[in-house]
């Protein structure tokens, strides 16, 4: 796992930019820096080493004289595709998945993408034909941002390093900022915070000659999507069972591949199902090999008085026993939350929905022991149906619907969704099916657009669980730990889409093929709970109380707030009641602006700097 960034230009390229843009990266990267000077090309690389720990494995990386690449994330099925290139009369000098890619598109051209099962961004250059490569993974875990300066065009890991470059503007869209404040971030599709920093869209790719990429005579091209079935097909209970057996089968050969490090490897563990099914399976694997003494889990726990409606304690100390792992907490100090606030708000780029105290503090701990990669449960729920609002879906289009919203009304939280898909079913039934997704809009509740369940979950995979992705690979990154994704195996993700709404949500249980897939493998208290929570953090009661004063001040000093016309009486909303969510929003972008706009603060060194695997 590493940071990349590039420059490319019609006239000759000054070391100096391209240093600057690698060196703001230097946490993604604290094992190796690496800079490659061409014919109107130059990429830089920081390095995390992760598979093939020698010199071998450094980058930028050169193959037959010919190909070049700078390359961040991992081809989890490299040893596979090593040996079929093998056979097709490649050579390899390295035992790294980076060699392996180069070898891939000089076999297979562009066509490579498909055949690769793993998280990828990369910039790959062709000196014979003077193509430029740039691509990124299915589901966008790795990142990649660009932009047209001057005369040149420049791409980036994080906009951070895209921002040092002596031409670039600092400058933000105040349209999608004020679009922030009322419904949230939008990390995918379109405009992001920053005038002229585009990303490179999840499963896309940009294959042109310098030329056309100066010009801007280039287009993404999508190579991947979901393709989601419709099928009405009833529940039955023997097939369910099978479909479960299958799913966790795919699952576990996920986890497998994605066990293959040349470091230590643990998991981020929440108390939720999805967590727990990954730290089950990677528990199994290590098993079988002798090792399960070596396993580490990593959670944020809250245990302070009036934090313990965020606490999971008890669910992460169910799993940890039933396992035998070795738990790793942590606990969030409320006098450190400014501080790590400012420093999360720098290393996202862009402004986030909450403080993700709970993702930053679990990394941080991640980043005190020898462990550098962890498996993670994210992407679950957006392919399983795990979030309460996919209950409208599956009772608009259900077979079933009053029985089994009947049954989802024992679910804490699902009235409203019970009652809108209710409605939204007998609308259809009488030819209205536009009038729930209409009357939503009206209200600004971004919950439901009227598809079926499936294609409404294809289209949070592919488009809102981007904002979760992003969080993750900041967070994680920030201590430089690599944080890898099971759920967003493609293979899973191909299958659950292929899978009849009926099968996700049954008989009063969202998830319900996850939770036959592990029962009385995981604790039946984690597999059979209704509550969900989900890495929750105590936000309403930091700001409400001892942080207030600063809370308060941050906010309503803002002169920024104030210029895009944002409602910033943040002492009346916290006493009248409203969601915290929409006032740390206020607090989001208030800092943001000051860190990244004003620049008036940086982190004093790197956060991921490591002594013998330790924190400094």
């Amino acid at each position: 796992m590493c940071g990349i960034a590039g420059i490319l230009s019609a006239t000759p390229i000054s070391p100096g930019p391209l240093e600057e843009m690698t060196r703001v990266l230097a946490h993604r990267g604290p094992d190796g820096a690496g800079h490659w000077y061409g014919d109107g090309v130059a990429f830089g690389h920081l390095r995390l080493s992760i598979i093939d720990l020698s010199d071998r494995g450094a980058q930028p990386m050169h193959y037959r004289d010919r190909y070049v690449i700078t390359y961040n994330g991992e081809i989890y099925n490299y040893r596979e595709l090593r040996a079929a290139l093998t056979q097709l009369g490649h050579d390899f000098q390295s035992q790294s998945d980076t060699e392996v890619v180069l070898a891939a598109y000089a076999q297979w051209g562009a066509d490579c993408l498909s055949r690769f099962n793993g998280m990828f961004a990369f910039a790959l250059h062709d000196r014979a034909t003077g193509r430029i490569f740039l691509a990124r993974d299915r589901f966008g875990v790795k990142p990649l941002h660009y932009a047209r300066v001057g005369q040149q065009f420049v791409f980036a890991s994080e906009i951070k390093a895209l921002l040092t470059h002596p031409l670039a503007r600092r400058e933000p869209d105040l349209d999608y900022l004020r679009r922030y404040l009322v419904l949230g971030p939008r990390e995918y599709g379109g405009a992001g915070a920053w005038r002229g920093i585009e990303r490179l869209e999840n499963a896309s790719f940009i294959h042109c000659t310098l030329d056309e990429l100066l010009r801007g005579a280039f287009v993404q091209r999508t190579w991947w999507t979901l393709s989601p079935v419709d099928s009405g097909e009833p529940y039955d209970a023997a097939r369910g069972a099978d479909y479960a057996e299958q799913y966790r089968d795919l699952l576990t050969s996920a986890v497998r591949l994605r066990l293959r490090s040349d470091v230590r490897v643990g998991s981020a563990l929440s108390g939720g199902l999805d967590s727990s099914s990954i730290v089950y399976l990677v528990n199994q694997e290590l098993r079988a090999v002798g090792a399960a003494g070596k396993q580490e889990t990593f959670s944020c726990v809250y245990r302070t008085p009036g934090t313990e409606d965020c606490d999971e304690s008890r669910h992460i100390d169910g799993v940890s026993r039933a396992l035998g792992v070795s738990s790793n907490r942590i606990e969030p100090r409320v006098d450190d939350i400014p501080a790590a606030h400012r420093a999360m708000i720098w290393h996202l780029d862009t402004p986030p929905e909450s403080t993700l105290m709970s993702s930053w503090h679990t990394f941080l701990r991640v980043a005190q022991t020898p462990v550098v990669v962890t498996l993670d449960g994210q992407g679950a729920d957006e392919q399983l149906a795990g979030y309460p609002r996919y209950i409208v879906p599956f009772l608009a289009h259900g077979r079933e619907s009053l029985r089994e919203g009947r049954a989802l009304r024992r679910m804490p939280g699902s009235g409203q969704f019970v009652a809108l898909g209710l409605a939204s079913r007998a609308s259809r039934a009488v030819g209205a099916g536009w009038l729930t997704p209409w009357l939503l809009r009206r209200a600004r509740k971004q919950i439901y657009d009227g598809s079926p369940l499936n294609r409404s979950l294809a289209q949070d995979a592919l488009g809102g669980l981007q904002n979760l992705i992003h969080y993750a690979d900041r967070t994680s990154m920030a201590f430089s730990i690599e944080s890898r994704m099971p759920f967003l195996d493609f293979r899973v993700a191909e299958f659950l889409a292929g899978l009849p709404a009926a099968f996700k949500i049954h008989d009063g249980w969202t998830k319900h093929l996850a939770r036959v897939a592990f029962d009385k493998r995981v604790p039946d208290e984690i597999v059979w709970r209704r509550d969900k929570m989900g890495w929750p953090i105590p936000e309403s009661f930091w700001f409400r109380g001892a942080l207030r004063e600063w809370y308060v001040r941050e906010i309503e000093s803002s002169a920024f707030l104030r210029e895009i016309g944002a409602s910033i009486d943040v002492s009346s909303a916290l006493d009248g009641g409203v969601s915290i969510n929409k006032t740390t929003r206020l607090l989001n972008l208030a800092t943001w602006h000051r860190v990244h706009i004003e620049r008036t603060w940086s982190p004093d060194r790197l956060l991921g700097e490591r002594v013998s695997g330790k924190m400094q």
